[in-house]
């Protein structure tokens, strides 16, 4: 790594603070402005309007309604990625909760993570991991600012975590993830990450919820706008 590629990614980390616990209060939900958002076909790369002018696509995987009303991911590996789901629409403050199991089976590959993205920038401008064995990202439960630029450059790779999270199999977790201006939030399984960073403000395009390759299961997804 170059010395200004070092001097980059120090500065963007000083921008940044962090603690494993966090004082204060979250976020408080305002309007809801994306809920039940399984409905209508799940083929891929087929867009689903769906309310409040959110779009929805499968970008990668299988992905089929249980007769409980969750849904489940299964990965196809001719496809390059674990399974996501995307919705997209203009984001600003917000708060996301999505429910998810890890599956028993097979050991390795398992994670469920929550990213939103902008437009203009590769990477993701925040992403939230509950990571049990997936390779990509550090095992444990991290928040990450990570941009690339037009040429998949890392424009800023800035990572908090991991914190330790014992994940028991099939069990139900809720992931919850908030942006409001240049804080970002993230709790699972009573561990909370948070941040400050000035490129969260930016406007985002896109929600992104990822099992990891061994597949797994999601329910109650559903989205906020932040309360004033």
């Amino acid at each position: 790594m170059s010395f200004f590629s070092i001097l980059r990614t120090t500065l963007a980390y000083l921008l940044l603070s962090s603690v494993a616990t966090l004082g204060g209060t979250s976020a408080k939900k305002g309007k809801l402005v994306l809920s039940n958002p399984f409905e209508g076909s799940l083929e891929r790369h087929e867009s689903v309007d769906l309310e409040n002018g959110w779009i929805r696509r499968v970008s990668f995987g299988v992905w089929t309604i249980e007769n409980n009303g969750s849904v489940s991911a299964v990965n196809i590996p001719e496809q390059g990625h674990g399974p996501v789901l995307t919705y997209i629409a203009p984001i600003h403050d917000i708060i996301i909760e999505c429910e998810f199991q890890i599956p028993a089976t097979p050991l390795k590959d398992r994670h469920f993570r929550i990213f939103i993205d902008e437009d203009g920038f590769g990477g993701h401008n925040i992403q939230s991991t509950a990571n049990v064995s997936s390779t990509f990202r550090p095992v444990g439960f991290t928040l990450q600012h990570l941009r690339k630029d037009k040429n998949k450059e890392i424009v800023k790779d800035v990572d908090l975590g991991p914190l330790n999270l014992d994940l028991e199999p099939d069990t139900w977790y809720k992931m919850r993830l908030e942006v409001l201006g240049d804080q970002a939030r993230t709790t699972v399984a009573e561990k909370t990450i948070g941040a400050t960073h000035p490129n969260l403000t930016v406007e985002k395009n896109k929600i992104g919820l990822n099992p990891g390759m061994a597949g797994g299961r999601i329910r109650n997804f559903n989205v906020w706008a932040v309360k004033n």
